[in-house]
Order: C-alpha cells, then structure tokens, then sequence
C-alpha cells in the first residue's frame, strides 16, 4: 500500500503527535491491522510499542531536540490511551524550552492507578492531579508537571524550565509558588530547593539562563537582564541580554546566541545593526558569544577580564531603566 493511500487527516494527526500514531486512531482512518502490519513490514512504518506506530511524518522545521521531547511525550500517551503526560513530557508539550535534549517518556492515571510499564515508557503512579486539554489528550497542568519532572532534572536545567515558564506566561508568580510547595513536599526535595531563589523570567533561552547561572557561580553575575540603553538624546539604541553596570552611564553588555549554526542571514544582519546602534557612542562595551562558549566555559573568562579592566564593582546601584521615546 502506498502512503497516499492513507487518509490525509491520519497524516495531518501523525504530524502534530512528532509522526506517531496509535491502534485506535489508524482503526478510525481506516487503516486496518492487516493494512498496518504490511507498512511495517515494508518498512514505511515501525512499531514503537503495543499499539504504536511511527510514520516518519512529523512538523517541518522542529529542531530534533524539539522533536525527540515530543516524540516521548506522545509516545507515553498514545500507549497508555486515558492517560494524562506528567513530568517532563507534559511541560514538553505545553511549550516549556530548557528541558534535557532527550526525556524519559512518562505518563499516568490521573486516579493514580497503575499498569505494568514497557519498552522504555514509564507509568507513574502520582495522586489525582489538575490536567489540562493538548487536543484530544492530556497532560498535567503547569505546578505540578513542573513539581513532577523537578527530580529527575539538573540545576542547569531546571532554572531553565523555571524561566521558561515565567518567559512563556504559563505559570505566574502565584502558580511558581504552587509548584514550589508542590516540589517541596516530593522526594528529593532539597536537591532543587535552593534553586527557587535564581530562576528569572526575563532570560529568553535556556543558553542565556546558563550563562547567568555559570556567571553568578563565579561571583559575577549579571546587574541586569535585558537592560534598554539609549543615546544622549533619549533614542532606544538596542536591548542587551546580560548587563553590568561600569559606572557614568557605561554598561558591559553581553549578547548570548542561542542558535550559532542556523541563524538566517535576516537575522545576522538585524543582529548587526543593533550592536551597531549600542556601540555608535563609544562608550559601552559589547560581547557576543555562541552558545558551544557558554557551554565549554570561555564566557566567564573572557567577561571576567573585562570588568575587571573596566573597575566593575559588584552589588554598585544600577541606573533606573529609561522609558523609550
């Protein structure tokens, strides 16, 4: 059978699920057992597990990473049907950036009961939880996923997730207080605890929330996030991820790029315009670094040598932020 013989609609449902799809979805598409087991067998589709199939159809343009979290989290839904994704995999599919490349897929029963896990996908047994609609399924609202997947995550990423939520306005300050609580009362509670005092909404990639973390570590941490400078005159001349105040209006400002290899040649050249703008006047000083520097640990040195040449001192009070004309 070829795949234009397969209903369009199950393609489209493929698609959106990062190319899997279950028994009971192929059932009422019409591809029947014998029609699934004949795609497999020439190799079209596999079999992931009991009642799951991989297509090879998936949205165009999704990063892998993007892809291999959703394939999880749709992998533990579709072999569990009336299951609810919790953890990792539901902040994976409410949009949530910072989570590990590759997640553990993860599911349960909002009643809490239990079935055997298989192949890899594990079946939690949490006590009744709020869930929240991801087209026909669900997954775990925002507080408690992110209290469930706390555990089996890193500070790195961790802070990553927090940040993101808070960026993304899917959890607020009160819902980041509920999930504090939440976690607090898990196993392993004191393994995250101190990082609720460094997660900051205003980081807009998870590579900006390493570099911050890494810099505090260092004992030089950022003065301000996303700081708005402006000329003389008033005029907005850009905004700057990381930045220290050096003293008479002058800031150290770092820009962290998160996408080093796939940046447009747009977007290079929007870049470069408005690091243009910030250093016209001469007096500030700018950085840019990849996110393969922030990872092997070359920021820190390089923005060390810097404030130290510049006289930055810590903790000095920052300018208040200037309206834009």
């Amino acid at each position: 059978m070829d795949v234009i013989d397969i209903h369009p609609q199950l393609l489209q449902l493929a698609r959106r699920q990062a190319g899997l799809v279950s028994s009971g979805q192929c059932d009422a598409h019409g591809v029947t057992n014998g029609r699934r087991r004949r795609l497999v067998a020439t190799g079209r589709w596999q079999r992931v597990t009991r009642g799951v199939f991989d297509t090879g159809c998936s949205e165009p343009g999704l990063h892998p990473y993007d892809r291999s979290r959703l394939r999880s989290a749709w992998l533990a839904l579709l072999a569990y049907p009336g299951s609810a994704a919790v953890g990792a995999c539901a902040l994976a599919l409410l949009g949530v950036a910072g989570l590990p490349s590759a997640i553990t897929p993860e599911a349960a029963f909002a009643n809490g009961s239990g079935r055997e896990s298989r192949d890899g996908i594990l079946l939690r047994q949490y006590r009744a939880f709020p869930r929240v609609a991801v087209g026909d399924h669900f997954a775990a609202e925002p507080a408690h996923a992110l209290a469930q997947a706390l555990p089996q995550l890193d500070r790195e990423h961790g802070v990553a997730v927090m940040d993101s939520l808070q960026n993304k306005r899917i959890l607020t300050p009160s819902g980041m207080r509920t999930a504090q609580r939440l976690a607090e009362n898990r196993r392993y509670r004191t393994t995250s605890r101190p990082w609720w005092g460094q997660h900051d909404g205003r980081s807009q990639s998870p590579v900006e929330t390493v570099a911050r973390l890494r810099l505090m570590d260092a004992g030089i941490g950022p003065d301000d996030l996303q700081r708005d400078l402006f000329d003389a005159t008033g005029q907005f001349l850009g905004r700057a991820d990381l930045a220290w105040h050096l003293g008479t209006g002058r800031w150290l400002l770092v820009e962290v790029d998160s996408d080093e290899f796939h940046s447009s040649p747009e977007q290079v050249r929007r870049d470069a315009v408005r690091q243009n703008r910030l250093l016209r006047d001469g007096r500030h000083v700018l950085l840019r670094f990849f996110a393969r520097q922030v990872h092997e640990g070359t920021m820190v040195g390089t923005v060390r040598s810097v404030l130290d040449r510049e006289g930055w001192v810590p903790a000095r009070p920052i300018p208040p932020p200037v309206r834009r004309r």
